[in-house]
């Protein structure tokens, strides 16, 4: 599609970089205009909303932000449609605005009712069934969404199976045409590191860290890793909730020495150089029927892979099948056995190493975000 001449804005919830801030690199060399809206998710260290405004070719020609944050979900959510609002309206009419968020479409979706925009695109990076314990907030949760999918003018899924779930919830059939698969994408400027310089011993995890993102199991299994691998080590680049917990257990199995905890890294580009350092990923999320990766496409193996970590997942994300039938790596049963055989298998064989290393970079090729948003927004009719 020609996006010359286009003017388009994107709203989104932010706490770290992922398919937005994609998107934002994507477009702003490509449009007249672009307005990127980040707001903070509660939990996000940074705490300020931001905007960007570009002009063709990419120029950033400002860059605002809002100190004000208040720790409270419901009043922060009012101030985050209020500052969407205000810094949408001030820049005029657009030719789409893509909502990243349910919350986010339907703002969208009255900008477009008020004539601001032609066209909405609801991006979904979550969708899950029991996003909330709250009965009242996850029955919010649907309706915001249900409502974003029925007027949206295309719906943009992370996996195939939010439009199952969807139907579940009583979503009619009539809406399957407009929702298409936009899985994460991999950065093409990411290098990998020659096989000879890598840190050879070394798993690396990244992201948010919380309890169902599986942590914990690695960290159990390392006195049995570092039995017949004592140069082992684990990298964990992020933070979160559960870093306090995560500290207290390496403690007490007396692995202190084998983990380094990074804390949150700001920019994706640093991460991914932090990554290609290292031998393998570690993505081992907990197998729970409330786990929202099961939903969705997480971004941790997408950078793993443009890294060209080989990755061992467990069997809860639909792309676990695909890193192991492509012999990026190996997925396995949340299970602590299986995890230290995938670990020192990988880590003892220089040959099957290489060998998954180069499978990764060619699947990496596959998801390069500049195709992936080509293909989706040539879908979408936009």
């Amino acid at each position: 599609m020609n996006l010359k001449g286009k003017k388009i804005a994107i709203v989104s919830h932010v706490y770290a970089t992922g398919p937005g801030q994609a998107l934002e690199n994507y477009l702003k060399a490509k449009v007249e205009k672009l307005v990127y809206v980040g707001h903070p998710f509660v939990f996000a260290k940074e705490k300020k909303s931001h905007c960007r405004i570009y002009s063709s070719p990419g120029n950033l020609i400002k860059n605002l932000s809002f100190p004000i944050y208040f720790p409270y979900q419901l009043i922060n959510t009012v101030k985050d449609i209020l500052l969407t609002f205000y810094w949408v309206v001030k820049h005029g009419r657009f030719d789409l605005i893509v909502g990243i968020g349910g919350i986010n479409a339907v703002v969208s979706l009255v900008l477009k009712k008020i004539g601001l925009t032609r066209k909405v695109v609801f991006y979904v990076i979550d969708y899950v069934p029991n996003r909330f314990d709250n009965k009242l907030l996850n029955h919010l949760y649907h309706e915001f969404d249900k409502l974003a999918v029925m007027h949206s003018d295309s719906v943009w899924n992370l996996s195939e199976i939010m439009v199952y779930e969807r139907a579940k919830y009583g979503i009619d059939k009539k809406f399957r045409d407009k929702q298409i698969t936009v899985p994460v994408g991999t950065n093409p400027e990411t290098k990998q590191v020659p096989f000879e310089k890598i840190k050879r011993f070394t798993a690396a995890h990244m992201g948010n860290l919380t309890k169902k993102q599986g942590v914990q199991l690695i960290i159990k299994a390392m006195p049995l890793i570092i039995k017949k691998l004592p140069k082992f080590h684990l990298d964990i680049i992020g933070s979160g909730e559960h870093e306090v917990e995560l500290k207290k257990m390496a403690k007490k199995l007396n692995v202190e020495k084998y983990i380094t905890f990074f804390g949150y890294i700001k920019t994706q580009e640093q991460v991914e150089k932090m990554l290609s350092y290292c031998a393998l990923g570690i993505a081992p999320y907990e197998d729970t029927p409330d786990n929202f990766v099961r939903y969705t496409d997480p971004g941790k193996v997408k950078a793993y892979l443009s890294a060209g970590l080989p990755t061992i997942i467990t069997k809860v994300p639909s792309i676990a099948f695909t890193i192991d039938k492509k012999k990026c790596g190996i997925a396995i049963n949340d299970n602590q056995d299986e995890l230290v055989k995938a670990t020192v298998g990988l880590l003892s064989a220089d040959k099957i190493l290489k060998e998954y290393r180069h499978n990764c970079a060619n699947l990496a090729k596959k998801y390069y975000w500049d195709n992936i948003f080509t293909k989706a927004l040539g879908k979408s009719s936009i």
